[in-house]
């Protein structure tokens, strides 16, 4: 009897140290649900994560269910990259499942409780996580550029870089948005990638943001505002940027109905109506037209400049033409150009010099002043 109850004994001591040895079977032999940082606290628009432990004394499925999520808030149990709702878990080996939440940034401060329950042949377990957010402190979101103000032509991309500072502790994710006026079209990233919509900044960091501005094709000259705005954290700053549009001066030139001929007697004057064009996107001042005719020739214009031209609206201009007194019957070429500033065109007209009716008169009087003098000769001599 003595030697049966030591053996008990020792056979019970024994079961004692090798659960004592045995840290891993110890804890697996307890249906618990536990995480290394119950309670954290962050900013409005950030994304925190809590790594569950979930440990099972046999192999089993564990249901997961989430509660308390507060409204507009992003909550998932996750495992492998994906949403899951229950686990298979139990042995000496805990398994790990991921809890995410995302705050918004419209979050007010103030500390919400969500519960994490697992249940299973076991029981139930209930995990309490506190999230507090923080209020952001004022000036969180510095925008500055060197450069606010460009200048450039309608055909131009107005291209600004702007540093965004985060001066608060903890990473924040921001949403960068540009406008301009209508018809403009206005993008704004980070210098790192021109794709994105958004950028993350660590605490007391800084990144560059590109902003690029284009006008329409019809722009007029004129100085146009352009605003980006930064939002994030519950946060947000803008910069107010202008672009300059000076304008591109172009003009045309051509006739009423694009009949680029004409026709002039010889010995006398014509007239070629021309009409200016201002093709550009601003006004043009002293509009004035010359021309290149052949040796000899004189050319007038009435009237002689066009002091203003605005921009889409036209003018005609009259040339008179006298073509050289030696000029003989056939076609020659006149080039006429208009000029203002830096902006140019030319159109060539072809002329036509035509000998004058009055010769051909004056060859018909001669003749028949032959065939009369032929007429009298034959009758008065004819005869003999």
């Amino acid at each position: 009897m003595i030697r049966t109850r030591l053996a008990g004994l020792l056979l019970s001591m024994g079961l004692v140290l090798v659960a004592l040895g045995s840290p891993g079977l110890a804890a697996a032999a307890t249906f618990g649900l536990t995480t290394p940082y119950p309670a954290v606290t962050v900013q409005p628009g950030n994304t925190v994560t809590f790594a569950l432990d979930l440990s099972v004394p046999t192999p089993e499925r564990v249901d997961l269910a989430l509660t308390g999520t507060p409204s507009g808030w992003t909550a998932n149990i996750e495992g492998n990259g994906n949403t899951v709702d229950a686990v298979y878990a139990g042995g000496a080996t805990a398994a790990t499942v991921t809890l995410s939440v995302t705050v918004p940034q419209t979050a007010t401060a103030g500390t919400s409780t969500l519960h994490v329950t697992a249940t299973s042949p076991q029981g139930t377990r209930d995990l309490a996580i506190q999230v507090t957010v923080q209020a952001s402190s004022g000036g969180a979101i510095q925008l500055t550029t060197d450069f606010a103000k460009l200048s450039g032509t309608a055909s131009s991309t107005f291209s600004y870089s702007l540093t965004l500072t985060n001066t608060g502790t903890q990473k924040q994710t921001y949403t960068l948005q540009g406008q301009g006026p209508d018809g403009w079209t206005v993008s704004v990233h980070p210098s790192s990638n021109a794709q994105a919509l958004t950028d993350s900044i660590d605490g007391g960091a800084n990144d560059t943001l590109s902003v690029s501005a284009t006008p329409p094709s019809t722009v007029a000259a004129g100085a146009y505002p352009i605003q980006v705005t930064v939002a994030g954290g519950g946060q947000n700053a803008t910069a107010a940027l202008e672009a300059d549009v000076t304008g591109s001066p172009s003009i045309s030139l051509g006739t009423p109905n694009q009949v680029l001929n004409a026709t002039i007697t010889s010995g006398s004057t014509g007239t070629v109506s021309l009409v200016v064009t201002n093709t550009g996107s601003t006004d043009l001042q002293d509009v004035s037209v010359t021309s290149s005719p052949p040796t000899g020739w004189t050319t007038t214009f009435a009237p002689t400049s066009i002091a203003s031209l605005p921009s889409g609206q036209t003018a005609t201009v009259t040339a008179t033409v006298q073509p050289a007194s030696d000029a003989l019957a056939g076609d020659y070429d006149i080039t006429f150009t208009a000029t203002a500033g830096s902006a140019t065109a030319n159109v060539d007209i072809r002329t036509t010099v035509q000998t004058s009716p009055l010769w051909g008169f004056i060859g018909l009087g001669v003749i028949a002043l032959v065939l009369i003098g032929l007429a009298w000769v034959f009758r008065r001599y004819g005869r003999r």
